[in-house]
């Protein structure tokens, strides 16, 4: 698939359900995610707060809560930090980053035209930063592979 047609939802459900191609190591058995609308995404494994049962609803509200934790961008401080990387040996040829914070569960996909790490932690902080503002969740996943597309609140 051309990096142009890839959404954030398919490069997530990519990376959380195949084998890592550098490592090999296997994906977590059950993984949910919620992506808001300009690409910024919280994942999860099950645990102990939200379990392999959760709602949408409670997924939305922990993705929310997570969100909430890592704060506004603010430049020169750890909430302005973001580390690219491009997932190149999951989609080679393709410049396909995953830029993370200072949140474990937290993550926002940048599709690039080239190679350019800093132009894509940029974009995905500002992207993040407007997603903080809205909140509106595009895209959930639930623990068992179901995908729901909401319609804005």
């Amino acid at each position: 698939m051309p990096a142009n047609n890839r959404s954030v939802g398919s490069v997530l459900e990519h990376v959380f359900t195949h084998e890592n191609p550098t490592t090999g190591s296997q994906p977590p058995e059950l993984m949910a995610w919620v992506v808001f609308e300009n690409g910024t995404a919280f994942f999860s494994a099950p645990t102990d707060e939200l379990g392999s049962d959760a709602t949408l609803d409670e997924l939305v509200a922990a993705a929310r809560i997570a969100m909430a934790e890592l704060g506004p961008v603010i430049a020169g401080s750890p909430a302005g930090d973001f580390n690219p990387v491009c997932l190149d040996a999951w989609f080679p040829g393709e410049y396909v980053y995953f830029v993370t914070y200072d949140h474990p569960a937290i993550a926002t996909v940048v599709i690039a035209e080239k190679e350019d790490d800093l132009a894509a932690g940029l974009t995905g902080r500002a992207r993040r930063e407007a997603d903080l503002a809205g909140l509106d969740a595009r895209e959930i996943r639930d623990f068992h592979g179901r995908v729901f597309h909401p319609t804005s609140h």
